[in-house]
Parts: structure tokens; C-alpha cells; sequence
């Protein structure tokens, strides 16, 4: 049974029936100040049970009131809002369990005491954060979901949070400690001995830690867009640098010692004379294909994670993922066991293993994630939800001038899906059979084929599976250089460079789509269209390593770049959009 308290000076009239209709025992209102403060504080040390509050004068969406309820521990909904440019955490709900209940009593105590003002969610949040009460934000993104995170690392994150709270660190400042200890988890992963692969697993789990003490605080305080796309920027640089390492370690082995390259660890000799000893391509060159691989599946499949909850939020749903139990949040291979995975793998049969347990599991979660989504787009198109989404995903697409030119010529009268999945085909078909086998100018085979998905960038994507073109744009992109850097023998690390700053190129412009700022077209990154022109005609004039080392480095410095004048520019401006364009009130973390 619950106990529930709302805290609003006019509560919402319905607000009352919908809590009694989930099972709700008894429903006390009190003013948001220090009175009501006060009554929360007499109400958790005398319910005996679960205590929900309600904050604000609206009435708390149904949906959010079954999740907070169904959680089965202390949780909260952010209640996330745009107000002239700006995330307002001022209203919200949040559901605290037993063991906790001393902790809110506390804490809602300190707030009554120094406190003058109204009674906010975040300063609840972050009066319980600093007692070392560990809150899961249910709004807060997938990476919370799984065993690791929520039995391993959310343990350690909560007295992380507890002590960046009490010496008042942003969530920024504790996402670049995080970054810092997975660069120092790389460095050691670079070297194939144990001892160095064990410290490197360490470090991994302290930076994802770290990571997860971030989140912690983001929810308990008013956070900027810039963080908002700080946190998932650094969670892929921390993987993506995790992964160059572990190839990087697979050169360093001489062959001529008798080990195969990437089946290092304490029992990678066991796997010498196996499949997976040449899955990919035998030496380091097949690892850093494994590698590339891995990494675009994780790209692809998190650009459709974010595409299809822009077109839920349009759609005017507040939580754009499923509430899934545990066996489906594993088998969705969140980052907590994605870090288990490089650990274990990495430590015990070397590099290769570790890749294609990513691969394959990638593969496996990419479905029933993606079989999840399909059937959530569906019904929003059998309510006839989807029109509001027009509009909304076009700036998730990453266009470039010539791809935003070519969609003004059928003027968006053509669907985006089929020509895409043509050129798409057409694309992996020439790059499977071999680009190195392209003579002169019949390299740019591929190039115009992908070039078919120019026809639909104006279209507004409103189809049920529309959301799926960014990614596939991404694959396609990917699939092209990687197959073209190693047929014309680029340098491995900067392919992989290459690749890794194009995915978080495509992830940067979607975030920034999803806070109202996207761009038109991506003149600066070249886009899709550009990136694939410029490495057609660079293969045609016979210097792929050297454009490929040329670009890598201007799309890594215009990262650092649009992230200074893009993203930390957005902390001082209003925007003249809401913080997930076009979408509902209130929208995920």
C-alpha cells in the first residue's frame, strides 16, 4: 500500500481519483511550503509504508503515476519542462520506499528549516542524494537499466553523488572525471598483459560509476543542454575509446610467439585453432575490423533509439521507452553490461571475443529493441498519432548542403524509406564484393546509389517507419568508408577515428534536433553525402589514407568546436523551440 502527498497550492481536482483508482491508500494536500514540508516529515515517520509525493499545481500524468508505482524502490519522474529556453524541474513526482523513509524525513526537514521558498522535486532530490539515499530517475535514459547498473554500479554511484553534492560538483565536473578514468582504462587496455587489463577493468567500472553519479545529479538540479548532450557524448567517447584500445592491444602481440592476434587474456590460447581465431580476418587488421563493426552497430542502433523517441514524444507519449523487467533490460544490452562484457571478455580471452560478444549480443538486443519499436510506431499510426511528427525528424537526418539541395527538387513529395533502401542495398552490395575492385570513376558507384535518400530530405517523415532512415543514413555512411579505408590500406586507428567521429557526428546533430536547435543542412560536418564524396574522390586520385586522416581530424576539431559555440552557447540564449521540438511538456531527461 502507498501513502500520497501533494504538494500544490490548488491541486488538481482529478488528481485525487486517479490515485485512489491505483490502489492508493490515503491522499493528504498541503501547501508547497514550509508547512507542507512539514507534513511530509510527519508523514514519513509515521506511515509505515511507501510515501508518494506530488509536486505542483497540474495533475501528474496517469502513465507516470503506474511507473513511479511500480518501480519497487525509492524512484522519481523529473517532470522535465521547457520555460524560455531552459529545463524547470519545479513540479514532478516522486515514490520513496521503506528503507528511505528516515532519509526523507530528514531531508524534508533541512529543506523546511533553511529553506524560504517553495518546495522543488530537485531540492528534495537532492537533500535525499546527499544522505546517500540512491533515487532512480525514471526519465533519466536507458543506461540505468540492467543488473550492473542498478546491483554494481549504482551502489558506488549514490556515496559518488553523496560526495559531489556535499562539496557542490556539477554533473559536468563529475562526467569529466568519468571520461578521465575511461581515457586511463584505455591506456591500460592498450597493453595485452593481465595485470595492465586488470587495472583497465577498474578504472571502466569507476568512470561508469562516475558516469552514473552524474545522472544522479542532473536529476536533482536545473542542468543546461549542453549536459544534456554532455552525458551521452561521453559515454560513447568512453566505449569508443575502450574499443581502439583493445585493437590496439591485438598488434602489440607478436605473431611469431605463436599467439593469435586478439586472443590474448588467460585463456585466449584455447581459442587459437577455433572460428573465432580468423572470424573478421586473421591479424590486427581483422580485430580493428571487429572493432569498426561493433562500434557502427552501437551508433546505428543508438541514433534509432533517439530518431523513434523524438517521433513518441511529438506523438505526445511522456515516456518514449517501454517499462521493461530485468530479463528484457539484459537482453537490450544497456552500457552496464556492455562494460561487463569488455571486462570479462577482455581480461580472460583477449580482444577478438570481446568484439564479437558485442556483435553478436548487439545483434540480438538491435532486434528486440527494434521489434519493440516497430509495434510502439504501429499503433501510434493505427491511432493516427503520427501527424504530429511532421517535421520533427528531418533535422535528425545529418544532410548535407548537396543532399539538402537534391530533396528541394522533388520539393519532399517523395517518400525518404524506398530510395534509401535501394541505395542502401546497392551500397553494401559493391563495398561486400570489394571497393578496391572499383576502378576510376566507377567508385562513385556507391556514392550515387546512397545517393537515392537525398530524393526524400524534405519530406517531413511522418511515416511509421520513417524514424528508421537517420540510422540507416549512418549504416550506409559507415559501411562505405570502412569498406573503402581498408581496400585502399588507410592507416587502421585513423579508420577507426574516422568512423568514430562520423557516428558522433550524427548523434551531436540529433541531440541537437532534439533540444529545437538542429540545422537544415550539416555545411560544416559535409554530411552524409559530402563525407562519402569527398572519400569517392579521393579514392579516385589514388590518396584515401591521406583525405582520411585530413577529415578525421576536422570532424574531431569541429566536435570540440560546436560543442564551445553550439551546445555551451544554448546555457545563456532562449530558445525559440522546446527543449524536444515540437514534443509534449514533459519529455525524457
Amino acid at each position: 500500500m502507498t501513502v500520497a502527498l501533494v504538494l500544490a497550492a490548488q491541486p488538481d481536482a482529478g488528481l485525487r481519483g486517479q490515485l485512489a483508482a491505483l490502489g492508493v491508500r490515503r491522499v493528504d494536500a498541503a501547501e508547497r511550503a514550509g508547512s507542507g514540508l512539514l507534513t511530509v516529515v510527519a508523514a514519513a515517520r509515521a506511515a509505515g509504508e511507501r510515501v508518494l509525493i506530488c509536486i505542483g499545481d497540474d495533475s501528474v500524468p496517469e502513465e507516470v503515476l503506474t511507473r513511479l508505482l511500480g518501480a519497487g524502490a525509492t524512484a522519481a519522474f523529473a517532470g522535465l519542462q521547457a520555460r524560455d529556453g531552459q529545463p524547470a524541474r519545479s513540479g514532478g513526482a516522486l515514490v520513496v520506499d521503506l528503507p528511505d523513509l528516515d532519509a526523507l524525513a530528514a531531508a524534508a526537514e533541512s529543506l523546511a528549516r533553511h529553506r524560504a521558498a517553495p518546495a522543488e522535486l530537485g531540492a528534495l532530490l537532492d537533500e535525499l542524494t546527499q544522505r546517500g539515499v540512491g533515487v532512480r530517475v525514471l526519465d533519466a535514459g536507458p543506461d540505468g537499466d540492467g543488473a550492473v547498473a542498478r546491483w554494481i554500479a549504482d551502489p558506488v554511484a549514490r556515496d559518488v553523488a553523496c560526495w559531489a553534492a556535499g562539496r557542490q560538483l556539477a554533473p559536468a565536473a563529475l562526467l569529466g572525471i568519468s571520461l578521465g578514468l575511461a581515457l586511463l582504462a584505455a591506456a591500460w587496455f592498450s597493453e595485452p598483459a593481465v595485470r595492465a587489463q586488470v587495472l583497465a577493468t577498474v578504472a571502466l567500472l569507476l568512470a561508469f560509476a562516475a558516469g552514473r553519479a552524474a545522472v544522479q545529479l542532473t536529476a536533482a538540479e536545473r542542468t543546461s543542454p549542453a549536459v544534456g548532450w554532455l552525458a551521452p557524448a561521453a559515454g560513447m567517447l568512453t566505449e569508443f575509446a575502450v574499443y581502439a584500445a583493445l585493437a590496439v592491444s591485438s598488434g602489440l602481440v607478436a605473431v611469431s610467439s605463436g599467439t593469435t592476434a586478439g586472443l590474448t587474456g588467460i585463456f585466449g590460447g584455447s581459442l587459437r585453432d577455433t572460428l573465432v581465431a580468423t572470424w573478421g580476418g586473421s591479424g590486427p587488421a581483422g580485430v580493428w575490423r571487429l572493432a569498426v563493426a561493433a562500434m557502427l552497430l552501437l551508433g546505428a542502433r543508438r541514433l534509432a533509439e533517439e530518431c523513434y523517441q523524438g517521433l513518441v514524444r511529438a506523438s505526445g507519449r511522456i515516456f518514449p521507452r517501454p517499462s521493461r523487467r530485468l530479463l528484457g533490460q539484459l537482453i537490450s544490452l544497456p552500457a552496464g553490461e556492455r562494460v561487463a562484457v569488455i571486462t570479462v571478455t577482455a581480461v580472460c580471452f583477449g580482444p577478438r571475443l570481446t568484439f564479437l560478444v558485442l556483435l553478436a549480443w548487439g545483434a540480438v538486443a538491435a532486434g528486440y529493441v527494434l521489434a519493440s519499436q516497430l509495434a510502439g510506431a504501429a499503433k501510434l499510426a493505427g491511432a493516427g498519432q503520427l501527424i504530429r511528427a511532421r517535421g520533427v525528424l528531418t533535422a535528425y537526418r545529418g544532410d548535407g548542403p548537396i543532399a539538402h539541395w537534391i530533396g528541394g527538387v522533388v520539393r519532399g513529395q517523395l517518400p525518404p524509406l524506398p530510395p534509401l533502401l535501394v541505395g542502401l542495398f546497392v551500397t553494401c552490395d559493391l563495398t561486400v564484393l570489394g571497393v578496391a575492385n572499383l576502378p576510376g570513376v566507377l567508385i562513385f558507384g556507391p556514392v550515387m546509389a546512397m545517393l537515392l535518400a537525398a530524393l526524400g530530405a524534405r519530406h517531413p517523415h511522418d511515416g511509421r517507419l520513417d524514424w528508421l532512415v537517420p540510422s540507416l543514413l549512418l549504416a550506409g555512411e559507415g559501411i562505405f568508408l570502412a569498406g573503402l579505408g581498408f581496400a585502399r590500406h588507410a592507416w587502421l586507428p585513423v579508420i577507426f577515428a574516422l568512423l568514430a567521429a562520423v557516428v558522433v557526428r550524427h548523434a551531436d546533430l540529433a541531440y541537437r534536433a532534439r533540444a529545437g536547435r538542429g540545422v537544415p543542412d550539416d555545411k560544416f560536418g559535409f554530411g552524409w553525402d559530402g563525407r562519402m564524396l569527398l572519400a569517392g574522390f579521393a579514392a579516385g586520385l589514388g590518396f584515401v589514407p591521406f583525405a582520411y586522416a585530413v577529415l578525421t581530424a576536422w570532424l574531431w576539431l569541429l566536435a570540440g568546436w560546436d560543442f564551445l559555440g553550439a551546445w555551451l552557447k544554448t546555457t545563456n540564449e532562449p530558445s525559440s523551440q522546446p527543449l524536444s521540438a515540437q514534443a509534449t511538456p514533459s519529455t525524457e531527461a
